[in-house]
């Protein structure tokens, strides 16, 4: 494993757990979807931006499905450390979700505001399904009831960065996902 970064407190999950957990997941999707009628025989995987890419890359990679991919800017944290703004589409799909099965890709689902949104939000668009997969789940920081379909990782209350999940649109390069040390946050300088 490479130099960790100064703000890592602990390496809660390595690429490789990544990736190897992502294939299992994948095998579930794949078994879920395998005899349903999807229209243009295609499932429709939409990406939160920016968080979700490596996961989502990893997961498209090995999920033996024909698919479609889109993505959705949706922002709810605006440079803090915990989601507590309402969620904004800032960037919306490019591809017409009427009569669509969609699986949602997310990074992290906490309070759970922004994916109940954007889950709302495709169905009343006119989505036939919308299912959700999330590589970490704190479900300590759920405020609503919400219950995504698929979880990689079940995490307990703690600030992670890595693998997609930044600090100030930062560090989401780190190929592994760890929790920050928050204590160094006041006094750190990029």
């Amino acid at each position: 494993m490479q130099k960790l970064h100064p703000l890592v407190k602990e390496v809660l999950f390595t690429r490789e757990q990544i990736q190897k957990r992502t294939k299992e997941i994948a095998k579930e999707v794949e078994h879920y979807y395998k005899d349903k009628p999807l229209k243009d025989n295609s499932l429709l995987v939409v990406g939160l931006l920016k968080g979700c890419v490596p996961f989502y890359t990893d997961f498209c990679m090995v999920c033996d499905l024909t698919m479609e991919m889109d993505f959705m800017v949706v922002s709810s944290y605006h440079g803090s450390t915990s989601s507590n703004s309402a969620p904004k589409i800032n960037l919306d799909l490019n591809t017409d979700v009427k009569d669509r099965d969609i699986l949602i890709v997310e990074d992290i689902i906490d309070t759970g505001f922004t994916l109940k949104y954007v889950k709302e939000y495709l169905l009343n668009k006119g989505a036939k399904s919308v299912k959700i997969l999330t590589m970490l789940d704190k479900p300590s920081g759920r405020k609503i009831d919400l219950t995504p379909d698929w979880v990689c990782f079940t995490i307990d209350p703690c600030f992670v960065i890595g693998y997609g999940l930044d600090y100030q649109e930062k560090i989401r390069n780190l190929p592994y996902v760890a929790v920050c040390d928050t204590t160094k946050l006041d006094d750190w300088k990029w």
